[in-house]
């Protein structure tokens, strides 16, 4: 890695030489040998000698922001406007100092840039004392009096090298991208030892003082495999690969054969098999139907013969992903193991179970990949949050046809009331089976619901200290994340045949997949000059400067940019010491802003109360045999799990989220209730009751079949807002879909339901509408902000940015 890479101590002080910083970053720089060029009464040409020599460098990136249809082209930022001829920089600086007033220390070009107490969207980046302040100030008092004009304090202009603006890691972990590359282009070799996890450098008091900050801390929940029963970390990129592979399987994103032909095995010999819903890897879990049963899924449809698109018509109507050659099942009448698995395609998210042996089970079951994989341009993006899925409707569908699994999820509305959304965080229920005393039972039953929740991506995973949008869990906690996996009473044949060691067996492999996955790039083109913009203004807008009145709460700690709570991407940025204290914390976000401040929907956190958290942490996904270590990775929300450098709790709110490849993830904020990035910094902008648009059916199908969402981008993307198309819709007094209904007289009556849902264990979950006829199925597509658990209120101090700003943060936010 250059050095430049590695410490640019100086490089915000030397990032925009004079006021021409007007979009720079910050500085942990200190003065350098100065420089000295004539006299006193330096005429004007020595004057733009000493411009050139010590600030001319520096104009570009004052010309990033400061030109016309820039971001600084507003009534604050056209004091000081530039050209694209560089030429002209000298008099343009000039004239902007003369139109300021003059002046030295007075002027705005040197008060802006350098005193925190000014105003100014493009951050500080050269305090007092450093070079190109000095060398700005020696400028100004020479055009202030020409007299005494003596030219010094300058030094060497911004190094050749300095970092870019634009690139991206676009998320993964840390590990892969070392093992991808030795330097030269190629491949680590298997035998290389891998680095610390740089999540590991989320600690108390390490990036304090900072621009981005941290008040959520990484534990270790294997630092003793024999405790946990689990693997311990990978040791080498070796290691890593073998796991990965492995949970490439498992998770249901590529075959069990190897290029050889052979069959992926683990060391004991075993056949590495994919895992489905409650079942682990038996093939005969509770959420399994028979293919010959899935062939007859049109009849639930309500079609009278099977149609001959009726794979893609499952996919569609269920919202899994596109079909895949990879993922066969049997059509009626064949063998599976006679027809390398059956003519027929299932789409990503389903998924036919394999025997010991690798054979085919003639059984078709559902995976994570339904959840967390989504679909853009008719292709799979694994990973990408499961904005497409209806699992209410495929779990009524398949309990149908004897999915005791569907059954109760059907029953119990564990699937979520809105299609793209799900209610999967239920581990407040099983909070039931881990209380210890009446009070955690009475908690337990009053907890209410997690209610509507988004899938996030996994492309961020490798990148949080904790999980979840609470950040309830250590990252390093994954029992949690396969908890769906957990065998339960697998054998529906004969005796229960459950394996409680699967999960511990399996965990590690499956999170080295997840962790493995990167964000795609942006589809559509972007305009590289407005992204530097943004990506600027993301790092360095403080959100709450006094200019700009924020009405909400200043959060503690950082720089109050986008960054400073979603980490830093920008190479510029990630490399510079008053950002980040290492490079290698690169999109890493590990911050929860406190309630009162994100006020985003709170029905998830009131949900976990004491009790709750309490009961949970005795449960195997808290990992409780690590109770009373210094590596304790129970419930991270109960008292004095998470406290920073001082001793204090951390505040209890919700977790910010990387942004990498934030482009595919929309909807946006925990429970998807925002549609799109620019609604998200603008409240005012956004929906109450919305839909996303669908696809178009087949001609001769219209009305009779249920159509996904469209996934075309050039259709169904707004590329300006980044979000796909909506129609914003208008509730109805006496709906006949339940989505639209806003009676306002039904407000009291809304009131009171609310403390219900909120205040009675699954009272929410089981009063939720059964969706039986397409027309229902159909409404599941709006989403009502004012229902339960819906709201989309929060995340309003972005309301201060204007609307140039918000095209720039979102032109930068494409290139994550």
């Amino acid at each position: 890695m250059p050095m430049w890479q590695r410490n640019l101590t100086g490089f915000g002080a030397l990032l925009i030489g004079a006021v021409l910083s007007a979009c720079g970053g910050s500085s942990g720089g200190s003065p350098q040998g100065g420089s000295s060029v004539g006299g006193g009464n330096a005429p004007a040409g020595s004057q733009e000698e000493f411009f050139r020599t010590n600030l001319q460098t520096s104009s570009g990136f004052c010309r990033t922001c400061h030109i016309p249809n820039g971001v600084a082209d507003t009534d604050d930022g056209r004091g000081l406007m530039l050209s694209s001829n560089t030429a002209n920089d000298f008099a343009n600086l000039r004239s902007a100092w003369e139109g300021l007033g003059g002046g030295v220390d007075s002027s705005p070009l040197l008060l802006e840039p350098s005193d925190p107490a000014e105003p100014h969207s493009g951050g500080k980046p050269w305090p007092k004392g450093s070079a190109p302040y000095e060398a700005m100030r020696s400028l100004l008092s020479c055009w202030d009096n020409p007299e005494t004009c003596t030219l010094s304090g300058g030094g060497n202009d911004i190094p050749a090298d300095l970092a870019p603006l634009l690139g991206s890691a676009h998320g993964g972990h840390a590990w892969f991208d070392y093992c991808a590359d030795n330097g030269s282009g190629a491949p680590r070799s298997d035998a290389a030892v891998l680095p610390e996890d740089p999540r590991a450098l989320v600690q108390p008091g390490f990036n304090d003082g900072r621009a981005v900050h941290f008040n959520a801390f990484w534990k270790d929940c294997h630092i003793d495999p024999d405790l946990v029963g689990e693997k311990p970390h990978p040791k080498t990129c070796g290691e890593l690969r073998t796991s990965t592979r492995r949970g490439e399987v498992i998770m249901g994103a590529a075959p069990m054969k190897q290029a050889d032909g052979s069959y992926l095995k683990y060391e004991d010999g075993e056949i590495v098999r994919p895992g489905s819903t409650f079942a682990g890897d038996n093939p005969h879990g509770f959420s399994a139907v028979p293919a010959s049963l899935y062939n007859q899924l049109w009849l639930i449809w309500g079609m009278p013969g099977r149609p001959d698109n009726f794979d893609e018509l499952a996919s569609e109507r269920y919202g899994f992903g596109p079909l895949s050659v990879n993922n066969p099942y049997p059509l009626m009448g064949e063998d599976p193991n006679l027809t390398n698995g059956g003519s027929g395609r299932l789409p990503i998210g389903l998924i036919q179970t394999r025997m010991e042996d690798g054979s085919y089970s003639g059984e078709i079951s559902h995976n994570c990949q339904g959840c967390h994989s989504t679909t853009v341009n008719n292709q799979i993006v694994y990973g990408g949050g499961g904005s497409l899925l209806d699992a209410t409707v495929v779990s009524r569908d398949f309990a149908a046809f004897g999915s005791v699994v569907g059954i109760a999820i059907d029953r119990l509305g564990l699937a979520g009331r809105v299609r793209g959304t799900n209610n999967a965080q239920f581990s407040n229920i099983t909070a039931l089976t881990g209380f210890k005393t009446p009070q955690q039972f009475a908690d337990v039953m009053r907890n209410g619901t997690t209610g509507t929740g988004d899938t996030p991506a996994w492309w961020n995973v490798g990148r949080r200290p904790v999980k979840f949008v609470d950040a309830m869990f250590p990252g390093d906690a994954v029992r949690v994340d396969f908890a769906l996996f957990q065998p339960l009473l697998t054998n529906k044949y004969g005796l229960p045949e459950q394996d409680p060691t699967w999960i511990s067996d399996h965990v590690q492999d499956g999170d080295h997949y997840i962790m493995s996955q990167k964000s795609p790039e942006y589809l559509g083109e972007f305009d590289e000059s407005l992204a530097e913009q943004g990506a600027i203004l993301f790092h360095t807008k403080d959100l709450w400067a006094s200019n700009l009145n924020n009405p909400v709460q200043r959060p503690e700690g950082g720089n109050g940019s986008c960054a400073s709570c979603h980490g830093a991407y920008s190479p510029r940025f990630v490399n510079d010491p008053a950002y980040l204290a290492d490079p290698v914390l690169e999109g890493i976000a590990s911050n929860v802003v406190a309630i009162d401040i994100i006020d985003t929907d709170r029905v998830r956190f009131t949900t976990y109360n004491d009790g709750t958290n309490e009961a949970m942490s005795t449960t195997s996904v808290a990992y409780p045999e690590t109770e009373g270590s210094s590596q304790d990775c129970r419930v991270q929300n109960m008292p004095g799990m998470q406290v920073d450098a001082n001793g204090n709790d951390r505040p209890r709110g919700y977790a910010a989220p990387p942004l990498y490849g934030v482009w595919a993830t929309a909807p946006y904020l925990h429970n998807g209730s925002v549609p799109d990035v620019w609604s998200l910094l603008d409240s005012a902008e956004r929906p109450a009751v919305w839909r996303r648009v669908s696809k178009e059916a087949r001609a001769d199908q219209k009305g009779q079949v249920v159509m996904g969402f469209e996934t075309d981008f050039q259709r169904g993307y707004d590329q300006s807002k980044m979000g796909w198309r909506f129609d914003e819709l208008n509730c109805e007094f006496g709906a006949s879909v339940p989505s639209l209904e806003c009676n306002p007289l039904n407000d009291v009556s809304d009131f009171f339901l609310s403390e219900l849902f909120g205040n009675l264990l699954l009272a929410w979950n089981i009063t939720n509408p059964p969706s039986l006829s397409n027309s229902d199925i159909e409404g599941r597509k709006v989403y009502n902000t004012r229902h339960f658990s819906q709201g989309n209120g929060g995340h309003v101090f972005s309301d201060v940015l204007n609307d140039g700003e918000r095209r720039a943060i979102i032109e930068y936010l494409k290139t994550l």
